[in-house]
């Protein structure tokens, strides 16, 4: 049964801050690649001189971008909008932005399901790995009043079992592998205890030592699956702070080491909201039904691959009666 995963927006808009056009799979632009950016450009070339373009939940404008690039090499104008329920600001965050996005128009803090446009104003809406985050007949309803007589979209939607997914799912568990360590309590210990008896200090180093130890062992158990993104990470971050202590104050590690752990925990929800909110093919052809129901006709939707055998997600087209 479709249902809504309720996002943490703090954590997105944390991600979009970070500067990073897409989520995955991405080619070296860090944006979508192959296959991918292949069904995007083929969905927006179509289109007329002057067609209004809604990227929904364009998060850094990854399509948005696409489009705009699309435009450029048929030598097409485009009104192209992004729209998120996060804060977004593209512009500003993404490396060089200013420049990548001119011409495009966002807006930040809309939500899917009441978009910032007058009804029958829109020609074509896309949206990546976003429908399934909605209130999917709100969104669809409104998707319906926005679009103009013959407006498509386009909706690629995590798949259940996509390589996106068993990524997520063995990032989570290798989460919880660091949490089981204790390897960032271990390391505040260490540094709580610093300049006291030797037999103590001694004691909670090797206490941090075989926290390490558990990590690496996992790593190479991770590593041997083609996964270990996680712990590779943690281990890193550890050996960083472990120097960072020769520098500065505990308190300033101490916090160096709490802003570690929140960005873990922060990562951890947001695989925990993709693997929610990903679909099985019962699912899409619920929301095929829903599509039809709020009057969409042409409904069609397929597996999405990416370069040639990894499945990412599927995709679902449409379109409003003339």
């Amino acid at each position: 049964m479709l249902g809504i995963v309720a996002l943490s927006l703090d954590h997105w808009e944390n991600y979009y801050r970070g500067g990073l056009l897409a989520t995955c799979p991405t080619g070296t632009a860090g944006s979508y690649d192959q296959e991918v950016r292949q069904a995007w450009v083929d969905f927006f070339k179509p289109l007329a001189e002057d067609a209004c373009i809604v990227d929904v939940g364009c998060g850094n404008g990854a399509v948005a971008l696409i489009a705009r690039e699309t435009a450029a090499g048929i030598n097409r104008r485009w009104n192209i909008h992004g729209t998120d329920l996060a804060r977004i600001n593209p512009t500003k965050y993404v490396p060089d932005g200013a420049r990548l996005f001119s011409g495009v128009t966002f807006h930040p803090s809309a939500a899917a399901e009441s978009l910032p446009f007058a009804n029958t104003s829109v020609d074509a809406i896309a949206t990546h790995y976003v429908l399934e985050y909605t209130d999917v007949p709100a969104a669809l309803a409104e998707f319906i009043r926005v679009l103009k007589p013959g407006g498509r979209v386009q909706f690629i939607i995590h798949h259940h079992q996509s390589q996106l997914v068993d990524n997520a799912n063995w990032s989570i568990r290798e989460a919880e592998i660091v949490k089981e360590s204790g390897v960032y309590r271990r390391l505040g210990q260490l540094i709580d205890i610093e300049g006291q008896v030797k037999q103590v200090v001694d004691k909670r180093t090797a206490d941090l030592r075989s926290s390490i130890q558990t990590l690496k062992h996992m790593l190479q158990q991770a590593a041997q699956a083609g996964h270990g993104t996680i712990l590779r990470v943690t281990l890193d971050a550890v050996q960083k702070l472990l120097e960072l202590r020769k520098q500065y104050p505990a308190t300033h590690v101490h916090k160096e080491i709490d802003r570690v752990r929140a960005e873990l925990r922060a990562a951890v929800r947001r695989l925990k909201d993709l693997t929610k909110a990903a679909r099985s093919e019962a699912d899409i052809n619920e929301l095929k039904a829903q599509a039809e129901k709020a009057g969409f006709v042409d409904v069609e939707f397929s597996p999405q691959l990416h370069a040639g055998y990894h499945l990412v997600g599927w995709r679902v087209t449409a379109r409003v009666p003339e």
